[in-house]
């Protein structure tokens, strides 16, 4: 165990890994369908793809909206992967995971781990997001690796469930997203276009396609150029610098 977590170590030192191997993916489910409602509780859970490929461990960084959902329990599947450490709550918000066991590698599908979690508001959509490995900003994020110790890291779909709207959020209620559907640039109208912190896009399955945090308005209005996007329904959600949250879904038909 000890020596795996050395592995990481090592690879927050090395400035560039290439992708010269074929990828492992990881895939999230939930068992609820939108909307939801307080009260309500779900299961997610998280699993390795990896076919053929071998690879040596793994870490998962996720962030949830602790405002919105709360964890009531993480339980681990120790039958083919041995975790490291005790897997759980890194900070409020926050869910870590370490896997994989020294000297052993691992192919197939494997089941990493199930999270059941309560609604306790609906002031916004629920989330729950991969913060991916970057060798400069992000060491502790997710990541899988082989034994050439390369970042085999394949597609990560996140996880965005409607609740029900609250009356009370006025984030939401203050924005206007137009055209809709939209073909070349999407706009956002808003009277505190300074508050927002960030624009994310994401595909109908809950992949992460575009990440926006240098926030330009003109007159609170936000363009966002979009005819690099395939034609298919997205979700878009902006935050506030208050860490508010608003998701709209956005039909791109080019």
């Amino acid at each position: 165990m000890k020596t795996l977590k050395k592995v990481f170590l090592l690879i927050t030192s090395i400035s560039s890994l290439m992708l010269t191997a074929q990828t492992v993916d990881l895939v999230a489910s939930v068992d609820a369908i939108p909307p939801l409602n307080i009260g309500q509780t779900f299961t997610y859970s998280l699993q390795a793809v990896a076919g053929t490929t071998e690879y040596l461990g793994l870490q998962i960084d996720l962030e949830y909206n602790p405002s919105v959902i709360q964890l009531n329990s993480l339980t681990p599947d120790e039958s083919i992967i041995v975790n490291i450490g005790t897997p759980g709550i890194g900070t409020l918000g926050e869910i870590t995971y370490g896997a994989g066991a020294a000297g052993a590698t691992y192919s197939g599908t494997a089941p990493l781990f199930t999270a059941v979690f309560e609604v306790i508001s609906t002031s916004e959509s629920v989330m729950i997001e991969h913060q991916l490995y970057d060798n400069a900003t992000n060491g502790n994020g997710t990541i899988v690796i082989n034994s050439a110790l390369e970042n085999v890291t394949g597609s990560s779909n996140s996880i965005i469930l409607a609740t029900l709207t609250s009356q009370e959020n006025n984030f939401s209620e203050s924005l206007s997203i137009f055209p809709n559907p939209a073909s070349d640039v999407l706009y956002i109208k808003t009277n505190t276009a300074s508050e927002i912190n960030s624009i994310s896009i994401h595909s109908i399955d809950g992949k992460r396609i575009q990440q926006i945090e240098d926030i330009n308005p003109i007159s609170n209005q936000i363009a966002i150029p979009i005819r690099h996007l395939e034609d298919a329904l997205y979700f878009l959600t902006i935050r506030s610098v208050a860490n508010e949250v608003a998701t709209f879904k956005v039909l791109i038909n080019q």
